[in-house]
């Protein structure tokens, strides 16, 4: 039976549930991730650094190694849990992962292969026991960033080092996990529930056009802007919301400006901010049509 995992919480979607530009934007960010993952789950962190750099994206990083005493997955799960939160600031967490993680620990004791839609892959040549590996999971638009979980289960025996740890124990399972937080530095796209904050910008995807907030202050180039600068009290954020409204807040949480855009009737979120080529800022609707612009 094939197994993989999602998560639940927060503002993301998981695989499968991608639109168009966020699965087409993936699919080169996996490839350069994924090829500085080894078959024993080990990632090169200097290398899948440098590499999303050269594309614009930054990677940050959340990790924890520990022998489990007794099989209780819902040590790992808790574990798995505070990460992503620490890392992407939202109450994000795994569905069903106390049975999920228990199916891998099963797996790796009983040194079988884990059989899955193709996220997942497992080695056998270490003498410890199974290495699981998962890549690209969810995509928060919160954050417009992408989440990388890299997963190693080890069930040992008379081990006295365990990921180079001296162990306590003689035999049991140990885990190994990897959280990884890969963002464009300038992101072109917000989806709604989307946060631009002060001194962070768009870019079009040329590189030519740039939508900064700055100060309380919302604009594009030097051709358009909402005329609020220092309006309110700092900090000042830009929320791309759920009901396609563009909205600037400032730090007690009261709006200085918003775009005020218009719904149809059959308009569908996800609904997106885009900084275009052509210098025009625009709020598509799902379907692709366009419900607000600057020009």
């Amino acid at each position: 039976m094939a197994y993989d995992i999602a998560f639940q919480g927060g503002h993301v979607l998981n695989r499968g549930q991608y639109p168009p530009k966020i699965f087409e934007e993936s699919i080169p960010i996996l490839e350069r991730f994924g090829s500085n993952v080894d078959l024993h789950a080990t990632v090169d962190v200097a290398g899948a650094t440098k590499s999303l750099a050269e594309a614009g994206y930054s990677l940050s990083l959340r990790s924890s190694i520990d022998t489990l005493t007794n099989l209780n997955a819902s040590l790992v799960e808790n574990r798995v849990n505070d990460l992503v939160k620490d890392l992407f600031d939202e109450d994000i967490t795994i569905k069903d992962g106390q049975n999920f993680f228990m199916r891998l620990i099963q797996h790796s004791i009983d040194n079988k292969d884990y059989k899955s839609t193709g996220n997942f892959f497992t080695s056998r040549e270490r003498s410890e026991g199974n290495y699981y590996a998962y890549q690209l999971t969810f995509y928060s638009m919160k954050t417009a960033s992408y989440c990388f979980v890299i997963l190693s289960f080890i069930s040992f025996l008379d081990k006295d080092v365990v990921f180079g740890i001296p162990s306590p124990t003689r035999s049991g399972v140990s885990y190994k996990v990897q959280i990884f937080n890969c963002a464009k530095v300038h992101t072109s796209t917000l989806y709604n529930y989307g946060v631009l904050k002060g001194d962070q910008s768009m870019k079009s995807p040329d590189g030519k056009h740039t939508a900064t907030l700055s100060n309380g202050n919302f604009s594009v180039d030097s051709d358009w802007q909402t005329n609020t600068v220092s309006k309110g009290t700092s900090p000042w954020k830009l929320v791309m919301q759920e009901d396609a409204n563009l909205v600037i807040y400032d730090g007690d949480r009261k709006p200085t400006w918003a775009s005020q855009t218009r719904i149809g009737r059959f308009s569908k979120p996800p609904y997106r901010l885009e900084m275009q080529d052509d210098g025009n800022l625009v709020i598509y609707e799902d379907g692709g049509r366009a419900l607000w612009s600057i020009r």
